[in-house]
């Protein structure tokens, strides 16, 4: 089995079959498609059924609702594939996706490629016949300089050998960043796909995780993730560039709260970092002074 394309699945029944749809129509065909369940209350079981009495490769795992890092991690411990990859299920990807990441991981030998990608409301480039690829090293600090790229795990083609041993923190929010934060803080070099390999699509849903009110369990999420990559990097000869990118997270947590956090997530966020810091875990001048400043702001509004 050549690849594994885990897809999370929960009420997404709106956009559910046109992922599975380019999924499946991908022009290589030796892949096994890991659908979670992951606790949906809308028609999106049904709709996983139908597509996988007429698919063979489709593998359905239904859980009740435990969240992203638990749905993928469900997919990874059955996962087959020499690849893995995600697609969340309201995206998709183009029918040259898993041809152009295999062809680019065979040329490069690296253990991670990582691809463009574009919104859905934007024109997408021509697409080329040839793959062009380069290479990027040493791996974190190239990543932290990706932007949009770094943060998702849905843009990246991993090698299933290397994330035997990784999982996402369950239980959490934004858990991509600090599982791509460690596992490129332990490789030395990705390949970098010069073309778009997969459709994000901006969920308009006011009720979607980026969308809605920055609450407690988001501000607990943020604070826990940074925690966490505080602690992996705090003697890693990586520390440098992992420290940018905790700082990144820092400055999102407080301008999210600053904008649209509640009492209590503002209280949450000024105790959080300011322990951290106390801690000596977070060195303050990491942070830009508009962060500090922020951070500040927010206490005198407790």
């Amino acid at each position: 089995m050549k690849v594994s394309v885990i897809v999370p699945v929960f009420n997404t029944s709106k956009y559910l079959a046109r992922c599975l749809d380019s999924i499946l129509s991908q022009t290589q065909k030796d892949f096994e498609l890991i659908a979670i369940n992951d606790g949906s209350s809308d028609n999106s079981a049904e709709i996983l059924s139908q597509y996988a009495s007429r698919d063979s490769r489709i593998i359905i795992v239904t859980q009740r609702n435990k969240g992203l890092s638990a749905a993928r991690n469900s997919g990874l411990k059955i996962a087959r594939g020499e690849w893995i990859m995600f697609v969340d299920s309201d995206d998709f990807i183009p029918c040259d996706a898993i041809e152009k990441f295999l062809l680019a991981a065979d040329e490069s030998k690296e253990s991670v490629v990582i691809s463009k990608e574009y919104l859905l409301d934007d024109a997408p480039a021509a697409r080329s016949e040839k793959v062009q690829w380069k290479r990027c090293a040493p791996a974190l600090k190239e990543l932290i300089k990706l932007r949009k790229a770094q943060s998702s795990a849905w843009n990246k083609f991993y090698s299933a050998a290397l994330l035997k041993n990784r999982r996402f923190i369950e239980g959490i929010y934004f858990e991509d960043w600090p599982f791509n934060l460690e596992l490129f803080g332990n490789i030395e070099s990705f390949a970098l796909l010069d073309e778009e390999m997969y459709v994000y699509c901006r969920n308009r849903d006011s009720s979607s995780i980026l969308r809605s009110a920055f609450t407690l369990k988001k501000v607990s999420s943020y604070l826990e993730g940074i925690r966490r990559s505080l602690e992996k990097f705090r003697r890693h000869p990586q520390r440098k560039y992992a420290l940018a990118r905790i700082a990144t997270a820092v400055k999102m947590l407080v301008a999210k709260t600053w904008k649209q956090g509640d009492q209590e997530a503002r209280q949450a966020t000024v105790l959080g970092v300011n322990a951290l810091i106390k801690e000596g875990l977070l060195p303050k001048n990491s942070l830009t002074l508009k962060t500090r400043l922020r951070l500040w702001l927010l206490s005198k509004t407790r």
